[in-house]
């Protein structure tokens, strides 16, 4: 299926609100226009084909994810986005939600992207066209369940199709028994990654199944999946053992594994109702559990060693630099700090760790913990994942005792593997990493947030030589 180009004039531009053009590096508006749903409802109600003659219109628009890339070299989009469309559909009389993709190209580059792109697998999308250039906007956008990445949504998200791939011997029932099946996308990376739910109705009017979905661009599902069974296993013996979502299969056609709904609530909510000191322990002792599994990591996972952060440390020094010139000195020292600190960790061991531990990836379920996404997991130095929560436990506003209480129960259940300067060293690199996130996922403000999460920053790194010191 092959979509015309549709092309903007700058006049139209111009006349949506809050739209300015700018000397952006990309050719196009203000990078912050696009995340501006006011903004970006206009210029697609009066741009996208099918909803500019009226017969489509956008009753909402949101934002799911956005990121941004400063570097020239490395990305040719300064800006990629994953929008939500309330669409009222007037000629049929019918309205739902319509998921656009959107890459914003620096200048000139779009449109050759937009003609090498393969159309032979394209589904008609719920509303509008499955692949649209705007020009005006240096814009090329997919529309759901179309990706590049991911051309398995188009079978996880048509139930009739999706039927052929569930785990119905898993679920310990016959397809016969159910009559209809929904598919929600639940969370969306473009081109990477989806988690989807599935909602089972009974035929004889019984209580209906849900079960979910994680797919991906690659072969980790598998992978895993398996990860999932051992601590699934585990938790049936182990009480310390952290619970996880019921593994139910994985599927290599589609990339997909599958799992139950897991049972409890979010930690952050847990703690403000009940013993937060309690619930802390149990979550070092988890962790430490992890730390300690007889697993691999996932296929293709690079390890993170000190060398790698010491990179990743410049690379943010220069994102941070180029967004925001008068920060420059100041986010330059704190990567020094982290490089000049770096030769002692280089000694610390490998081992398995989370890879992208932070306390929205934990519940608690009568008492015991449960933990999620496990699609990061790789050889790096466990004080990385014990930073992660740390410093995200700070930023949700939890009191410093029980961070205090989290690093000194780890301590006690991993004494070979806790490193309290290594600790100290990597708190600085997750700080330096949060504060550049300000602006790579464009958060509400970011400007400003990412001053104040910078000054954190410049703490922790002038706590590096006491922490050496000592």
């Amino acid at each position: 299926m092959s979509a015309p180009i549709t092309r903007i004039s700058p006049a139209a531009v111009a006349c949506a609100p809050g739209a300015r053009t700018t000397g952006a590096a990309h050719g196009g508006l203000d990078l912050d226009i696009y995340t501006d749903t006011a903004a970006m409802r206009a210029l697609l109600q009066r741009q996208l084909p099918g909803f500019a003659d009226g017969r489509l219109r956008i009753d909402a628009l949101s934002v799911w994810q956005a990121r941004r890339n400063t570097s020239r070299h490395r990305n040719p989009c300064p800006i990629t986005l994953c929008y939500e469309l309330q669409v009222s559909d007037r000629a049929r009389g019918h309205a739902g939600t319509q998921m656009l993709c959107a890459k914003v190209f620096r200048a000139n580059l779009a449109e050759q992207f937009y003609r090498q792109q393969d159309r032979s697998r394209l589904t008609q999308p719920a509303f509008g066209e499955a692949l649209v250039h705007l020009a005006a906007l240096n814009m090329v956008l997919w529309a759901s369940p179309n990706d590049p990445g991911l051309p398995q949504l188009v079978k996880l998200l048509d139930p009739a199709q999706a039927d052929g791939v569930l785990p119905w011997a898993a679920l310990g029932a016959a397809r016969a028994e159910f009559g209809t099946v929904e598919a929600r996308l639940l969370r969306y990376e473009p081109e990477c990654r989806a988690t989807l739910r599935y909602t089972l109705t009974r035929i004889d009017g019984g209580e209906t199944r849900a079960l979910y979905a994680k797919t991906f661009c690659d072969a980790r599902a598998q992978d895993i999946h398996q990860h999932f069974e051992y601590f699934w296993q585990l938790a049936q013996s182990n009480a310390d053992a952290p619970l996880v979502a019921q593994p139910l299969g994985c599927c290599a056609a589609t990339q997909t594994l599958w799992q139950a709904p897991a049972s409890g609530m979010p930690l952050l909510q847990a703690l403000a109702a009940r013993n937060g000191t309690a619930l802390i322990g149990r979550v070092a002792r988890a962790l430490a559990l992890l730390h300690a599994a007889p697993l691999a990591p996932s296929s293709g996972a690079a390890p993170r060693s000190a060398a790698h952060w010491v990179e990743e440390a410049r690379r943010r020094q220069k994102k941070i630099s180029r967004v925001d010139p008068a920060m420059a000195a100041r986010a330059a020292c704190v990567a020094d700090a982290i490089a000049a600190y770096a030769k002692r960790q280089q000694t610390r061991p490998l081992s398995l760790i989370h890879g992208d531990f932070h306390p929205e990836q934990v519940w608690v379920h009568q008492g015991r913990i449960v933990l999620f996404d496990f699609d990061e997991f790789t050889l790096g130095d466990p004080m990385e994942d014990l930073a992660q929560f740390v410093l995200k436990l700070e930023q949700a506003g939890i009191a410093a005792e029980l961070c205090s209480v989290l690093i000194e129960q780890y301590a006690a259940c991993a004494p070979g593997r806790f490193d309290r300067r290594g600790l100290a060293w990597h708190l600085t690199v997750q700080s330096l990493l949060q504060a550049s996130r300000a602006f790579v996922f464009q958060k509400p403000g970011w400007a400003g947030e990412l001053e104040r999460r910078l000054a954190r920053s410049e703490v922790r790194a002038a706590t590096l030589s006491t922490e050496s010191a000592s």
